[in-house]
């Protein structure tokens, strides 16, 4: 099935798939540097005298999170981009087919038309011929 653009319906699934998984690979990314930061920035307050141990953990499992995150966001796009290219060339080999199979079609036409115009009655088969 194909739509308006000419892109079949699959295409244009895994294409809006890969559209928003690389806007959430942006968020990702920019979640991760905010939490490398923030982690910058309670590793700089830890070092003054009596501050606490906790921001700086909590920092460090913020920026584990955002890189773990980050990572399955890349290996999803990674993914949707293979699934586009393959879908892409199933889309051509397809499209192949088709002109393969109009040219044939057309071709038999032809010749069906030229042998009516020549007057040459059409073969017919032999008798006793193997079918």
């Amino acid at each position: 099935m194909r739509n308006n653009d000419g892109m079949s319906v699959s295409k244009l699934q895994i294409d809006a798939e890969l559209h928003a998984a690389e806007r959430a690979l942006e968020a990702a990314t920019e979640r991760r540097r905010t939490a490398e930061h923030a982690l910058w920035q309670a590793v700089g307050l830890s070092g003054k005298k009596g501050a606490a141990k906790e921001p700086v953990d909590a920092a460090r499992a913020e920026l584990a999170e955002a890189e773990k995150v980050l990572a399955d966001t890349q290996a999803l796009v990674v993914d949707l981009r293979k699934q586009l290219e393959h879908a892409q060339e199933r889309e051509r080999r397809l499209l192949a087919i088709t002109d393969m199979l109009i040219a044939r079609e057309e071709a038999r036409r032809a010749n069906g038309a030229h042998t009516a115009h020549n007057g040459d009655p059409a073969p017919s088969p032999k008798p006793g011929g193997r079918r």
